[in-house]
């Protein structure tokens, strides 16, 4: 078993004077959508790069599916389901599908569709039927896919969110499917910023689910739908230099219109959530989220990389006694959206490491030490710089050479 041992190393490094930082308040904070609550972030990093009323939980209706389909597709992974499984509807299941109050693909009872057309289904049109057909694939009562929600949740970061069901519908609109002993109103909740983690999270791991997800439309039982996700289909949701290519939408009475998006800018991966935008149609939400992203496009706001300190990537490493050996770990970098514009400004880069391979009681790692192996992991805080993680951009450390 490999002994944890956590070392805090403090490195104040001074940038060259043209390398501005961005400052939190020239951007961010600025309140400028008609919503609840709204958030744009780099999907790799987590950098925050606009925050309206981010930490407040709320109702998300649809956009709950995205876990879902996370579940769904680790047990595919895990060889507990294929994509081309076929599942049965049963007479619960098609209760849901048929309901033309719901967002749904009709699906018939005793009929079986394959997960991959399940998965289609309530990516594209949200279809409430298809999520819970998903959720009961390996004899799930909701209560028991709540757990499987709840635990992939945790594993992306949210610890506080309210999960009733797999759908994202209140607890009696579940039907015959409804958990006992919660109110009949319940409905999940999450705060703009844990929507933010859990988006990042499928960009970053689930590569199908987000091609799927920003399909224009697909077709099921000979009849084809349109993808409702409307800065997809409609070109006046559309903004120079940003390319839509996901993600979901969610509408409730208590939710109102939502939607969390994904889009490349840059050449980098920007997710942006919108909860509750106001207006007089669910349309709102796309008009919404198109300003968010001009006002990133109008920003000044630039990717650029930032070398880290030396005495983060290369490090000592004991061998036997006294004699000691240099490594080289990656990164040896980091990219942060900073503002061109600014005036030349110093900066610090703050870093704290958990490293998680052997170490002596001065913190230096030991030998043996293999090329390519992971190390444990770091936080980096840079001034002026906000991160989803309040720790800071979390970088996963790697030896370039083994030590023997």
């Amino acid at each position: 078993m490999k002994k944890i041992v956590t070392v805090f190393l403090t490195c104040w490094l001074t940038l060259l004077s043209w390398l501005p930082i961005a400052h939190a308040e020239t951007f961010l904070n600025v309140n400028q959508l008609d919503a609840s609550a709204a958030l744009a972030i780099d999907a790799k990093t987590g950098q925050i790069l606009y925050s309206q009323n981010i930490n407040q939980k709320l109702p998300i209706a649809s956009i709950s599916k995205l876990l879902t389909v996370m579940v769904i597709e680790d047990e595919i992974n895990n060889h507990q389901l294929s994509w081309n499984t076929k599942i049965k509807i049963d007479q619960k299941a098609a209760a849901i599908a048929n309901d033309s109050e719901y967002s749904n693909v009709s699906l018939t009872q005793g009929q079986s569709y394959t997960v991959s057309d399940l998965v289609k289904a309530a990516l594209i049109k949200s279809a409430d039927g298809a999520t819970v057909a998903l959720a009961g694939a390996l004899g799930d009562s909701t209560a028991q896919f709540n757990q499987k929600l709840q635990k992939k949740a945790r594993q992306i970061g949210i610890k506080d969110a309210t999960i009733v069901n797999s759908v994202g519908l209140t607890n009696s609109q579940l039907k015959d499917l409804a958990v006992k002993n919660i109110d009949d109103n319940a409905e999940n909740m999450m705060s703009a910023k844990d929507v933010g983690k859990m988006a990042a999270y499928l960009v970053n791991h689930y590569p199908d689910l987000l091609k799927i997800a920003g399909q224009t439309s697909f077709e099921m039982d000979g009849q084809s739908y349109t993808n409702i996700n409307k800065m997809l289909t409609e070109s006046k949701y559309q903004t120079n230099g940003v390319t839509i290519d996901g993600l979901k939408t969610g509408t409730s009475d208590a939710a109102g219109a939502c939607l969390v998006s994904t889009a490349t800018f840059q050449n980098r991966h920007i997710v942006t959530v919108v909860l509750h935008a106001n207006g007089d149609s669910t349309d709102a939400r796309f008009t919404a989220t198109q300003k968010l992203y001009q006002l990133i496009v109008n920003s000044s706001l630039t990717p650029q990389k930032v070398a880290l300190p030396k005495s983060f990537y290369q490090r000592t490493v004991v061998k036997f006694l006294f004699f000691k050996h240099q490594i080289t770990l990656r990164p040896r970098s980091i990219t942060i959206w900073e503002n061109a514009n600014d005036a030349a400004k110093t900066s610090s880069l703050t870093i704290y490491d958990h490293l998680l391979a052997k170490t002596n009681q001065n913190g230096q790692l030991k030998a043996p030490i293999k090329k390519g192996q992971s190390l444990g992991y770091s936080y980096v805080k840079v001034k002026g710089v906000q991160f989803l993680n309040s720790h800071g951009l979390k970088l996963h450390l790697f030896s370039q050479t083994a030590v023997q």
